[in-house]
């Protein structure tokens, strides 16, 4: 049976979709192109969004959520959007929204730092967030890897990169008053920084780097010395007393001091990375550089106080080497202690005092040194200075020492020693001590006793004798003056010229006078007619 089709059902009338949309009320329309313009503003906001990371600081003192900005060179590359305490409760997490421009900034050796005030020993630092508030610094880095995670530094880097210059390694026994942030000083003019420092892996000394700015890093030469620079460098030894300065930053901050010895001839810049090594002192640095070293040891039998490491091994003035260790041995043979001191000596600085034109020795230094100490060359403990009591050693011939065999073959050879002039004279007088200590001093005190009593007994007789003088002898002393004062006031009256007596011995001695003539021409005219004893004189009648 046939279905039979429903007659009921309306016809279909065909029209447009436009007319539908017309029949929409107006109050549509504004939501949604309200919608269409938000979606386009947050898909270019998602579009132009940057990246977000995460800086990890041990403390947020002065960074607000919202409010703290990351800046590079003083530009706004960031804003902090959350601060939360770290899951290990040690560090705090800072998530940072970074504009899209500065993703190019992210490699993995990036390093943030908060600024705020800080008083270092460069200076003041961040004043200006007293007013403004800390905000995050930014330092790019070089490396080509992208990183989201960064750990924040607890400081700011003493080099940043947009400093210009060159960075060198520096060695050191030890780090003295240096640390980060350290001057570096040519000339007295601050050229450079320490940047970091580093304990050696085996322990002995450190690793420092230094960062030198442009244009004074070209003045870094592979001649260029070291040496630490605090603010007053005292050194009291066997030379004398020295006091060097330098700037007066140093004396807060240490410091190190670099410059080339005069008359080098190194002119081409060091390249970045070069190592070099941090003296003591300038006088230290500025020596030439040994480079043959011999070894010798030297054995003592006297007190070593006084001597150091580093004391000089002088040749009658001229400096040849330097003690380089100190110790103590028992000689089993001899039940006594022995002291080697071992000392480094540079053959070099008396070759180069050999006279121009003369030809150099050849004969090992070794074999040399046996013939000279078969010569009395021997060593010698001496005092440096009076005020500081340091020793230093002193090679040189002697003679009258007794003779010691040279051992060229000992590894070190062993330099033989006489005992310095102090302990000769101590030696000196201790035995002049024990001669004064074995002396009868009883018996000589009790012969003394004797002695002051006889001289007290001579001095009271002497007394008695000069009371004696004085009662009995003076008077008649006196008696006796008065008499000779007397018999010479007669005698200056006898001998006046108007006095009777002188005139009366006057004629006296004229007659005697002429009396003399008489008997002298008599004993002329004698002399030439002796016969005229017996016949009488010639012509004379009778």
């Amino acid at each position: 049976m046939a279905a039979t089709e429903p007659t009921d059902v309306p016809a279909a009338i065909a029209g447009h979709a436009r007319d539908s949309l017309s029949r929409l009320p107006l109050i549509w329309i504004v939501p949604l192109v309200v919608a269409l313009v938000g979606g386009w503003i947050a898909l270019r906001s998602f579009l132009d969004r940057g990246p977000i990371v995460t800086i990890a600081f041990a403390d947020a003192e002065g960074i607000e959520s919202g409010k703290t900005k990351v800046r590079y060179n003083s530009v706004d590359i960031g804003l902090v959007r959350d601060v939360a305490l770290a899951p290990d409760r040690h560090t705090v997490r800072l998530t940072v929204d970074i504009v899209k421009s500065a993703a190019s900034l992210l490699s993995r050796d990036t390093h943030f730092w908060i600024v705020r005030p800080r008083l270092g020993a460069s200076g003041v630092s961040g004043l200006g967030t007293l007013f403004s508030g800390a905000y995050i610094a930014a330092d790019i880095g070089t490396s080509k890897e992208v990183a989201r995670e960064f750990t924040g530094l607890e400081s700011p880097p003493v080099v940043t990169d947009t400093m210009k210059g060159s960075r060198f390694v520096l060695h050191a026994d030890d780090l003295g008053s240096l640390g980060v942030g350290a001057p570096a000083f040519y000339r007295h003019i601050q050229v450079g920084q320490i940047t970091g420092l580093t304990l050696n892996p085996d322990g002995h000394g450190v690793t420092l780097g230094l960062f030198v700015q442009a244009p004074y890093d070209r003045f870094i030469t592979d001649d260029t010395r070291f040496w630490h620079a605090s603010g007053v460098d005292l050194a009291l030894d066997a030379s004398g007393f020295r006091v060097e300065t330098q700037s007066l930053g140093t004396i807060l901050a240490g410091g190190i001091a670099l410059e080339a010895p005069a008359g080098s001839l190194a002119t081409a810049a060091a390249p970045p990375g070069t190592d070099f090594r941090i003296a003591p002192d300038r006088t230290t640095a500025m020596r030439s550089t040994d480079r043959v070293v011999e070894t010798y040891v030297l054995h003592f039998d006297e007190s070593l106080r006084g001597l150091s490491l580093g004391a000089v091994v002088n040749f009658r003035g001229v400096d040849l080497g330097e003690v380089t260790s100190i110790n103590v041995e028992f000689d089993p043979k001899t039940k006594k202690f022995l002291f080697p001191v071992t000392i480094n000596v540079y053959p070099e600085r008396i070759r180069s005092r050999y006279l121009e034109g003369t030809a150099r020795p050849q004969t090992h230094s070794r074999e040399l040194l046996a013939g000279m100490i078969e010569q009395g060359f021997r060593a010698q403990l001496r005092t440096g200075s009076l005020l500081t009591g340091q020793l230093y050693i002193a090679i040189d011939f002697y003679a009258n020492v007794p003779k010691v065999a040279a051992q060229p073959d000992l590894d070190p050879m062993p330099l033989p020693t006489i005992p310095s002039d102090l302990l000769e004279l101590q030696n000196t007088v201790v035995s002049i001590a024990h001669k004064l200590n074995n002396l009868p001093m009883d018996r000589i005190g009790q012969h003394t006793d004797k002695s002051l009593v006889e001289l007290s007994k001579t001095l009271q007789s002497i007394d008695q004798l000069a009371h004696n003088v004085d009662t009995q002898v003076a008077p008649e002393a006196r008696d006796a003056f008065a008499q000779a004062a007397l018999v010479l006031a007669q005698t200056q009256q006898a001998i006046a010229p108007d006095a009777t007596l002188r005139n009366d011995l006057h004629n006296t001695l004229t007659r005697v006078g002429r009396a003399a003539d008489s008997i002298r021409i008599l004993t002329d005219y004698l002399d030439k007619h002796p016969e005229s004893i017996i016949r009488g004189k010639a012509g004379d009648s009778r």
